[in-house]
This record gives structure tokens, C-alpha cells and sequence, in this order.
């Protein structure tokens, strides 16, 4: 978490406008951390530069809105499987998604972050949260509720430094 945290505090900026999505369905366990943040971040940023996006499990839909909020940065946040413990998160550059596993979107996240970054000219990031199921069913897993709590910390700290 040391590393997102600094990676934020360094990353976000004044005069700069953000976009974090987080996608994922609800319905499947783990794979709804990235919902569970945006939830989470409604609560703590209320802030013309900063865009939240519940992309659930069709992102894809939301590429004109957040083409036409024109962010700086784009950071994605969703259930990848990356072989770390459940709750254990990376940033991974749009340009290396092709070595994380995200299976439960409409259109490959990966020609998703590659179209965002041509159309809407900012720099995509995930930030890939390691599951510990993503099989149908209500509730997430107690390790993975812990390190979007976390995550959403870390947000509200770098939002709140501006």
C-alpha cells in the first residue's frame, strides 16, 4: 500500500483534473472492490477536478464522459488476478495490462484503456486489486473490503494535500 500511497501523493497535483473508475460487478464477490472504492470516495471528495465513475462491468460506456471531463489522468481501479495475496494491490501502466488477468467486462480492459488514452489524451492507470474469488455471490472477502478501506484512504489523503 506504501507504494500507491506515495505513488498518489507524488501523482496528483493542483491545476489537474482526475478521473478514477472503479469497475466491476457487484455480483461477483471480490470483483466488486473497484465499486466498493468509488463508494467509499463519494463520501470523502467532493471536488470540480475530481470525476467518480461507477464503471461496473460495462466501462466501456462511460469513454464520452470522461472524454468530455478531459482528465489529466485516468485511474482505473479493478479485481485483477496477479498472484499476490487477496487485498494486495499494483499499478500497472496501461501499456503492461496484457499480463493481468481482468475476465468479467464486456470489452477486454485492455483495448478499453488504449482507446481512452488515444480518444481522451491522458495518461491511464489500474491499479489492480488481487482477489480472493470473483465467483458469483454477494460480499466481498474481509481481506479485500481491508485494502480498498485502505486505497480509499490513501485517495482521500492525496485529494485533500491539494
Amino acid at each position: 500500500m506504501k507504494e500507491i500511497r506515495d505513488f498518489l501523493q507524488k501523482n496528483i497535483a493542483p491545476g489537474r483534473k482526475y478521473a478514477v473508475m472503479g469497475v466491476g460487478s457487484v455480483l461477483r464477490s471480490d470483483d466488486a472492490a473497484g465499486m466498493y472504492l468509488i463508494e467509499l470516495l463519494r463520501k470523502k471528495i467532493r471536488r470540480d477536478d475530481v470525476l467518480l465513475i461507477a464503471g461496473s462491468n460495462a466501462p466501456e460506456n462511460f469513454t464520452g464522459v470522461i472524454k468530455n471531463f478531459a482528465p489529466d489522468k485516468l485511474l482505473i481501479v479493478d479485481a485483477a488476478h496477479m498472484g499476490f495475496l487477496p487485498g494486495e494491490m499494483k499499478i500497472v501502466p496501461a501499456a503492461s495490462i496484457g499480463g493481468v488477468s481482468v475476465s468479467t467486462h464486456m470489452l477486454p480492459l485492455s483495448i478499453m484503456l488504449d482507446y481512452l488514452k488515444t480518444e481522451a489524451g491522458c495518461e491511464v492507470l489500474l491499479i489492480g486489486v488481487q482477489p480472493r474469488s470473483t465467483e458469483q455471490g454477494l460480499g466481498m472477502s474481509a481481506e479485500v473490503k481491508s485494502g480498498v478501506r485502505q486505497l480509499a484512504e490513501c485517495f482521500g489523503d492525496a485529494f485533500s494535500a491539494l
